[in-house]
């Protein structure tokens, strides 16, 4: 379980207003990204094309333009696409180069992160009669992706040992965010340690009773044993990630889910009234036909299930209650909301459960929608599939495929598309910066450390004051940052970089009244009670 100081967390329930400008992680403090194409970060077998043959696994690497920073946390971006190729999907989204895609991907590199769009190995038979047919290949294509998943953080790794860290980032700082079916790769990545996880009722066969994924022909669940489906990459590198980001997927079974300190912490964003994956309990269904496939735990029971477990505990302050002003005003507004959706009881397919829960955002539609924050134009849609049929000799249809994507996305624009994208950085960024545990934005380091009084020798002077305090302490210990919290917890200014032995803590604008100071030093933290007349 991971446990945060409880002293901190006190002192962190609720929210803050911050007195400084741009935060790194946090705020577009860079212009231009830098985009690097097509790079390979595997190879391995693929059973698209009817004999499995060899393929290579490519990812676009998205970096600030001009930053100095060698030591990024990195965002691994898996695509949606129904495990097919794009338009033969019959879906107009479905490569590393959706809209959703390149715009998440922007974002993220304009705030310092690294981040990574991916490609997967894809196929299935969604049309097959047979129920087990479908269910087995569905599975295997997310064994497939789960594998190659791992693959890239295995890369990632093996490049900052071999390859002077090339792409600089900080491999403690990794987190995996998928989108629709990218959603199952990245909670099937986080929680599906062991073979037998899926030796399972539902993942039988039944009617040869042999499992759907057999570990000697697919490989093992982390993709490092040669099998005739399975080609290994990087092994000896870890594949563990710090954080798993679903926006419309789901997890194959909860029962994977241990509640154990390697495991990620999961943030989920999810369209409640989305018909093809559920939001809690339920069933995937092939988009094309709505036949059945097989049942799954949605975004609110893996995010509710690791709330439960402990495995969130790192992100608890930045739960229930207003956030930072850094993090701008839309992140209290979500935040706020969420709260209330926390206590709204609802029936969603015959379960009794909460609108939403911590580290969730739910987005609740008056219409079946799927996929919201996907866009597209209708005249590049034209020339593109005009392209792609004069080069494959494939007769697909833009207007069909266009109207297609209107049926669950029916007031479809850019503007919709980057007002949901709005609201779901708005939520992430704050947990990203405190479940990564970003010095330049977290709000509680759970290693702190609270220093013994009569080490620090921390004073607080005059107290209560009109105007401004001196913090004192030992010469031997210089103050590093100071925070300040009002009587409810809630963080009102901060000061860092002071490296000094006292500090004028000013009152500025503050109310009279009692405050906390944390002091951070370099090896913890001492706090001290004030009073403003």
């Amino acid at each position: 379980m991971k446990q945060i100081n409880t002293i901190i967390m006190l002192l962190l329930a609720t929210s803050f207003t911050a007195l400084f400008g741009q935060t790194r992680y946090v705020d577009p403090i860079f212009s231009g990204v830098e985009v690097t194409r097509n790079v390979t970060y595997g190879t391995n077998i693929s059973i698209l094309t009817g004999a499995p043959a060899q393929l290579g696994l490519l990812m676009d690497v998205y970096r600030p333009a001009g930053d100095t920073e060698t030591n990024r946390p990195v965002v691994l971006y898996f695509h949606t696409g129904s495990f097919l190729p794009q338009y033969f999907n019959g879906q107009i989204t479905g490569s590393r180069l959706d809209s959703t895609v390149v715009e998440i991907c922007n974002r993220l590199a304009r705030r310092g992160y690294v981040a990574i769009a991916a490609t997967y190995r894809q196929g299935w038979l969604p049309l097959a009669e047979n129920q087990n047919t479908r269910t087995a290949t569905l599975l295997q294509a997310t064994y497939r992706g789960i594998q190659d998943a791992r693959t890239l953080v295995r890369f990632l790794r093996k490049d900052v040992a071999e390859n002077n860290n090339s792409y600089g980032i900080d491999p403690d700082k990794i987190v995996m965010w998928g989108q629709g079916t990218g959603g199952y790769i990245s909670l099937g990545a986080a929680f599906l340690d062991d073979y037998q996880e899926i030796v399972i009722p539902k993942f039988i066969d039944s009617e040869t009773l042999l499992p759907y994924v057999v570990e000697s022909v697919h490989g093992d669940v982390y993709g490092e044993v040669q099998t005739p489906l399975n080609l290994p990459n990087h092994v000896g590198y870890s594949s563990d990630f710090a954080m798993a980001v679903n926006m419309g997927g789901a997890l194959g079974d909860l029962s994977w889910m241990d509640g154990t300190e390697d495991e990620p912490s999961v943030l989920g964003y999810h369209v409640l009234r989305d018909p093809f994956a559920p939001y809690a309990e339920g069933a995937v269904i092939v988009p094309t036909t709505g036949d059945f496939v097989v049942n799954v735990s949605g975004t609110y029971s893996a995010v509710k299930n690791a709330n439960d477990l402990g495995i969130n505990d790192i992100l608890a302050p930045t739960n229930n209650g207003a956030l930072p002003s850094q993090f701008g005003a839309l992140s209290t507004v979500v935040n706020l909301r969420n709260d209330g959706y926390t206590q709204t009881p609802i029936v969603y397919q015959q379960q009794n459960i909460t609108l939403s829960v911590d580290n969730l955002y739910p987005f609740v539609t008056s219409n079946l929608q799927s996929g919201p924050w996907d866009w597209w134009s209708k005249p590049f849609l034209d020339a593109v599939i005009a392209g792609v049929n004069a080069t494959l000799g494939t007769t697909f249809n833009s207007d069909t495929l266009h109207l297609n994507g209107l049926l669950l996305n029916p007031d479809m624009s850019a503007a919709k598309a980057r007002a949901y994208i709005d609201t779901t950085m708005a939520h992430f960024l704050p947990r990203a910066c405190q479940g990564l545990q970003l010095s330049e934005c977290a709000l509680v380091n759970s290693e702190d450390i609270v220093l013994d009084q009569d080490r620090v020798q921390l004073k607080a002077a005059p107290n209560p004051a009109v105007d401004f305090i001196m913090l004192s302490c030992n010469p031997e210990t210089p103050m590093e940052a100071v925070q300040v919290y009002d009587s409810y917890g809630r963080y009102v200014k901060a000061q860092y970089n002071i490296n000094h032995h006292q500090y004028e803590l000013k009152r500025g604008e503050l109310p009279p009244g009692m405050y906390f100071v944390k002091v951070k030093f370099a090896d913890g933290v001492a706090f001290q009670q004030v009073m403003f007349q």
